[in-house]
């Protein structure tokens, strides 16, 4: 059910295999570890000036599924398991992060780790595994790092200088923020592909009807908030992280060569998922296969907030929480 950590080198000086890494700690190096509800993820860069101009070239990304949020019972408390499997995932990070100079490894951690009661029990032992601070996020706080991630990946397209709604669905929370270059309105929603997919889906079961009670959770999520979001309008809406990014790939659709969706592919695609049987046989074209069993879940989240908002068109952005968290640091 979990993965293991993959960290592909993608470009730069330090594009090096892990057995040739200096010993030397490389200045230049800077890090941001995202330890989600359902994945823990890194981004490695580096910041020495480059021809486009940009803040940071990435060198390397690297994620592993989790499933933290799993391991949360009634009462707020995080299994052993979970832990373990957090711990585990950790030590086969920790080695490759060598080259680095501790001030410039930035780790946030986000909805789990804020709510869970023992949260203490994973954050000690992780820390002294990483040998760095650990950011234990707001969920306001989170929901203003991913509002600076995306900002800065779409700073080149034409939707710089638009009024945004920005939509992030994690494990175990979802964010919303809208803004032009700031975030004039946040909230972060107890929501999440890992948290409803126990909620919604016993037996690990697909049906309408589970669908349904999920979108109908979603919307009521948001019913009190729903207010501060009409509001004041916004021109766009992009949606960022794992769950937009599968339903974007999996809608195949683009304009102007960015991803997005929209209700006649979300339609789509809620057929294709009342194809499975259970959340374990979810598998389509352009889906990663660890996202599949969480998919049913996030779909309809996102669905829940289209609804309540009438949102017919998303774009999806690469940048987020970790992006933010570099920007942040920079």
């Amino acid at each position: 059910m979990f993965g293991t950590l993959n960290f592909r080198f993608i470009l730069g000086p330090a594009n090096l295999p892990e057995k040739q890494m200096p010993d030397a700690i490389l200045p230049y190096l800077t890090a941001a570890i995202d330890l989600g509800s359902n994945s823990f993820h890194v981004t490695l860069v580096d910041t020495r000036p480059n021809k486009d101009g940009a803040p940071y070239t990435v060198v390397s990304r690297a994620g592993e599924k989790i499933q933290l949020a799993a391991g949360l019972d009634e009462n707020n408390h995080l299994s052993d398991a979970a832990i373990d499997r957090g711990l585990n995932c950790l030590q086969r990070l920790a080695p490759k992060l060598a080259a680095l100079d501790p001030k410039n490894c930035h780790v946030v951690a986000t909805n789990t780790l804020r709510v869970a009661i023992n949260s203490a029990d994973f954050l000690v032992k992780a820390e002294s595994i990483l040998g760095v601070p650990i950011r234990v996020v707001s969920g306001d706080e989170e929901a203003a790092l991913i509002f600076t991630g995306v900002v800065g990946e779409i700073s080149c397209t034409g939707f710089k200088d638009s009024d945004k709604l920005v939509i992030d669905i994690g494990g175990g929370s979802t964010e919303l923020i809208q803004g032009c270059k700031e975030p004039q309105i946040l909230h972060s929603f107890p929501m999440g592909c890992v948290v409803f997919s126990q909620q919604f889906f016993p037996q690990r079961k697909i049906t309408q009807e589970s669908i349904q009670l999920a979108v109908n959770a979603a919307q009521a999520a948001m019913a009190n908030k729903l207010p501060c979001f009409q509001a004041k309008g916004w021109q766009v809406c992009i949606g960022s992280s794992g769950t937009v990014k599968a339903l974007a790939h999996v809608s195949n659709l683009k304009e102007h060569g960015i991803c997005y969706l929209d209700l006649g592919s979300m339609a789509l695609i809620e057929e294709k998922l009342l194809a499975f049987d259970e959340l374990d046989d979810v598998q389509m074209d352009g889906l990663r296969p660890d996202r599949g069993e969480v998919l049913p879940a996030g779909y309809a989240i996102l669905k829940g907030i289209m609804l309540s908002l009438n949102l017919n068109r998303i774009y999806f952005s690469a940048g987020a929480l970790r992006e933010g968290v570099l920007l942040e640091s920079l």
